[in-house]
This record gives structure tokens, C-alpha cells and sequence, in this order.
């Protein structure tokens, strides 16, 4: 058998978006949907995530998981102008000696993210901008799913909530019968 393979590494540009939405009662009611779900799932240190986890299909159905998306769409637009389907949308909950480690979401087509639902925790850190965004409640952040980010292990005796979020490309081809729009 006879075959060629050319390999190199291509740059692309890449983007890291941070905002912060005021709806107090809407942060709180995700967190405390978090809270509940983390209750029910029992799935502890599954994944990147070495904390409490709802399940990575938790919230994408979720009408207050919606209403924040409603509300950011004006930033989403900045970065992505097509239609999207949530691939993912989960819930993690991290205490002292937790941590993520350095991973990316290679295989997203459009974008991720990540809202914190608590403050005072470590930070999410990007390795390629060399970057560590601070945590407060409300804030958000939509970033390119090949960036590697994590964030240090919990020295405090905190709780760390956030929701997190996969975005995909939709495909005018794809089938749509089963995709529950957005809308304003």
C-alpha cells in the first residue's frame, strides 16, 4: 500500500468574549437548579472537571438556560451570526481540592462557554492567551472551542458554581424537527 500524508499546524484566529448579565433572579434560579440536579446525579470527577458534574445534557432543554442565551445574544452575535444548536449544557460544582485540568473542546463548531454563578474562585485560565479571567457572579465568557483552559485546584473552602456550554454549527441540511428554536 502507498499513500502520502502532509501534516502542519494552521493558524486561525481565535476569540475569548467576556460580559456579565444583572438578572439576579435568573443567576440564582440556575444555581439552584445546578444545585438540585448535582443532588440527583451523583457523578463526581467524570471528567476535565475534578468536582460534581449534572450530566453534560442537563440544560439543554432548560427555559432559564434559554432566557440567558435570549439575554447574551447581542455578544454571541459578535462572534458567531448563524444558526446554532446546543450540544451540551451542564452544571459543575466545585469545593476545596477541586480543580479542572487543561483541556480544549476540540470537535465544537461554533463556540463554548462558560457563566459563574458564584465568585471569589480561582479563575478560568486560557493557556494560549496566557490569560486568567476572574470569577464574579453574572459573568460569562464565550471562547473558541480549541483554546486549552483550566483552572487551579480550590484552596479555599468555597463553593465554585458555573454553567458550562457547547455550541455546534447547524447545518442548513440537518435534521431540524427536533431542535427547539430561540427566539426573541
Amino acid at each position: 500500500m502507498n499513500f502520502n500524508l502532509n501534516s502542519k499546524d494552521i493558524i486561525r484566529e481565535s476569540f475569548i468574549l467576556t460580559g456579565e448579565i444583572q438578572d439576579k433572579d435568573l443567576i440564582n434560579k440556575l444555581k439552584e437548579k445546578i444545585k438540585d440536579k448535582v443532588k440527583v446525579s451523583g457523578l463526581n470527577y467524570k471528567t476535565n472537571v475534578k468536582g460534581k458534574f449534572t450530566g453534560f445534557h442537563s440544560f439543554i432543554e432548560d427555559v432559564d438556560f434559554h432566557l440567558f442565551l435570549k439575554t447574551i445574544q447581542p455578544q454571541i452575535k459578535i462572534i458567531y451570526q448563524n444558526n446554532f444548536r446546543i450540544s451540551d449544557a451542564w452544571g459543575n460544582i466545585c469545593n476545596k481540592g477541586d480543580e479542572v485540568l487543561l483541556h480544549n473542546h476540540r470537535g465544537v463548531t461554533a463556540f463554548c462557554g462558560i457563566l459563574y454563578l458564584t465568585e471569589n474562585g480561582p479563575g478560568t485560565y486560557f493557556k494560549e492567551y496566557d490569560l486568567l479571567i476572574e470569577e464574579k457572579i453574572g459573568k460569562f465568557i464565550l471562547f473558541d472551542s480549541l483554546l486549552h483552559h483550566s483552572v487551579n485546584k480550590i484552596k479555599d473552602n468555597i463553593e465554585r458554581i458555573t454553567l458550562a456550554f457547547n455550541i455546534h454549527e447547524f447545518k442548513e441540511w440537518e435534521n431540524n424537527q427536533n431542535i427547539k428554536w430561540i427566539t426573541k
